[in-house]
C-alpha cells in the first residue's frame, strides 16, 4: 500500500496524480502556501492547477493539527518546512509505512538529518516534455480571454504567461476539462490550428478525433521535425501515414524514406532466416506488417516500392544515404532506436526535408536501455525542443478498440 506525505512543491508539480497512491496526507500549510501563490504568473496558474487537484482526490486527508510530536526544533519554527515536518513526524509517528514525497533537495537534506523516511519525486517518467501544455481557467480567467482575443479573432494580445517554448501548443479548458481553445506559440505570437482532413488515393479520410491529434496534425503540416508518441492504438503510425501519403498522392514528395530497426518483441523467439531479397526480407519482418495492415494490402506496398514511392532502409543501414528537400524520412517504432541511431538518421536530411519520427517511447521499448534517457527518442525531444524547426505531441487517447484500452493494465 502506497502511503504519501506530500511536500508544497510536489502539489504543485503538474506531473503529480493523486491517483497514483493509495493514501496521501497534506498539511493545513502547504494549502496556505499554495493559496498565496495565486498571482497571475505561471506560478500563479501551477497553485490554481493544483488546488483544483486536492478538491478532486478521495484520498486525501489534510492535517490540521499534530500531537505526537511537538516541533521539529523550536528555534526554526518560523520556516514553514520545519512546520511540515512536524506534521509529517505526526503523521509517521502512527503510520511507519508513509513517507514523505518532496520535490526540494533542502526539505530531503531535513529529513534525513532527523532520520525521516523521505524521497524525491520521481520525474524521470513523467517529465518528458509533451510539446503541449493543458492549463483550466477560471470563468472569471475565460471572460478576460474572451475580451483580449475579441472572442478567439484576435490573438495578438495574448501574452505568453505560461512559458510555452517555440512550437509548443497549448490546450485552454474550462473547469469542466472542455477544450475552449488549440493555439500554439510560434516565433511570431500565438497562433490558430486549423487542420482540414488528410485525403489520398491511399488511405480513407483522415479526419482528426480529438484536439491531440489536431496538434500532431499541425506538426505534421507545419514543422521539418515532427516527433510524435503515445500508446498503442492512438493513432501514431495512421497520422503519419496518412500525411505522407497525401502528400505523395499529391506529388510534393517524392519517395519516402523508412527506416525502422528490426527489433524482435521483447522475450520472443526469433524466426531465423527469411529468403529473398533485401526487400522481401524486410516485408518479412516488423514493417511488412504495419504498412499492410495500414495500407491494406501488400500489393499496394510491393507497388509504392517498385514505383520508388517507399524505400525500407533497416537503421543498420543508414549511413551513406542524403534525403532530399523532395523526399521524406519516416522513423517507425522509433522507441528501438538509440541516441546515436536517432543522430544519425536525422543527419540524412537535407534543408527542407521532412522528418516523422513515432513510436511508444514510455512503454514499448524493446531494446536493453537502462532508462528512458538513453532512448534516441528522448534525446530528440530534449536536444530539439524549443527549437524552430521542431515540435512534437504526446497523444493521449487509444482508439483501437476496448480491448486495446484495457490491455494497457497488463
Amino acid at each position: 500500500m502506497s502511503v504519501v506525505f506530500l511536500d508544497t512543491s510536489v502539489i504543485l508539480n503538474p506531473n503529480f496524480k493523486f491517483s497514483e497512491h493509495d493514501k496521501c496526507y497534506l498539511s493545513i500549510v502547504s494549502i496556505e502556501e499554495i493559496d498565496n501563490l495565486k498571482t497571475n504568473d505561471t506560478k500563479g496558474h501551477l497553485a490554481r492547477q493544483a488546488i483544483r487537484k486536492i478538491i478532486q482526490a478521495d484520498n486525501l486527508e489534510i492535517k490540521l493539527d499534530y500531537s505526537c510530536t511537538k516541533s521539529i526544533h523550536r528555534f526554526l519554527d518560523h520556516k514553514n518546512d520545519n512546520t511540515i515536518l512536524s506534521f509529517f513526524m505526526d503523521v509517521n509517528c502512527k503510520d511507519k509505512d508513509c513517507i514523505l514525497i518532496t520535490d526540494d533537495y533542502g526539505m530531503l537534506i531535513k529529513c534525513r538529518a532527523l532520520g525521516l523516511p523521505c524521497q524525491l519525486f520521481d520525474n524521470d517518467k513523467n517529465d518528458i516534455y509533451k510539446g503541449y501544455k493543458e492549463i483550466i481557467l477560471s470563468d472569471l480567467e475565460l471572460a478576460d480571454y474572451y475580451q483580449k482575443t475579441n472572442n478567439f479573432q484576435n490573438l495578438n494580445n495574448i501574452k505568453n504567461e505560461w512559458d510555452l517554448l517555440i512550437n509548443e501548443y497549448l490546450l485552454l479548458k474550462d473547469d469542466n476539462g472542455k477544450t475552449i481553445n488549440k493555439i500554439k506559440w510560434t516565433e511570431k505570437g500565438f497562433k490558430s490550428i486549423n487542420t482540414k482532413p488528410f485525403k489520398s488515393i491511399y488511405f480513407p479520410d483522415f479526419k482528426p478525433k480529438d484536439e491531440y491529434q489536431m496538434m500532431a496534425m499541425d506538426s505534421l503540416i507545419n514543422d521539418d521535425l515532427t516527433l510524435l508518441f503515445g500508446k498503442a492504438g492512438t493513432a501514431k503510425t495512421m497520422l503519419s501515414l496518412s500525411w505522407i501519403m497525401q502528400n505523395i498522392h499529391m506529388g510534393k514528395i517524392g519517395t519516402c524514406v523508412i527506416g525502422f530497426n528490426p527489433v524482435k518483441l521483447k522475450n520472443s523467439e526469433a524466426l531465423g532466416f527469411y529468403s529473398g531479397n533485401r526487400n522481401e526480407k524486410l516485408l518479412q519482418n516488423s514493417i511488412g506488417g504495419i504498412l499492410s495492415s495500414k495500407l491494406g494490402s501488400m500489393d499496394l506496398v510491393n507497388s509504392l516500392i517498385s514505383n520508388n514511392k517507399l524505400m525500407l532502409i533497416p537503421t543498420s543501414d543508414i549511413r551513406g544515404i542524403e534525403v532530399s528537400d523532395q523526399d521524406c524520412i519516416f522513423v517507425t517504432e522509433a522507441q528501438n532506436i538509440d541516441s546515436y541511431t536517432a543522430k544519425t538518421i536525422i543527419q540524412r536530411a537535407k534543408e527542407g526535408c521532412k522528418v516523422i519520427i513515432e513510436g511508444d517511447i514510455l512503454e514499448q521499448q524493446d531494446i536493453r536501455n537502462s532508462n528512458l534517457k538513453e532512448s534516441g527518442m528522448y534525446r530528440i525531444i530534449e536536444v530539439f525542443k524549443g527549437d524552430t524547426y521542431f515540435s512534437c505531441v504526446k497523444l493521449k487517447n487509444i482508439y483501437r478498440g476496448h480491448l486495446a484500452d484495457v490491455a494497457q493494465s497488463i
